[in-house]
């Protein structure tokens, strides 16, 4: 008798881990989609508008989710269109 409840107490064990396992790696996939992921450029197909012209496929550049991206965007712009218009004078 003893060892048909040893045999159930082992099962119930083994089913307790496999719980516990199940459920440590459930949380660690969520953790995972929390951080912070680079956001990647998308391909938009070529089609067709409503006036049948045709309008090629290309490349659409991903969008940054940074609060300064439009203050950074513009600095970059003046910088490099600035940039050689000293140089040119002498």
């Amino acid at each position: 008798m003893e060892f048909k409840s040893a045999k159930i107490q082992w099962s119930i064990c083994i089913i307790w881990m496999a719980l516990l396992s199940l459920c440590f790696s459930m949380i660690s996939c969520d953790s995972e989609s929390t951080t912070d992921q680079k956001r990647s450029s998308s391909y938009v197909s070529p089609s067709i508008n409503y006036k049948g012209q045709f309008r090629k496929g290309y490349v659409r550049k991903s969008v940054s989710t940074n609060k300064n991206a439009i203050r950074n965007q513009a600095r970059s712009k003046y910088y490099y269109e600035t940039r050689g218009k000293y140089r040119r004078r002498k």
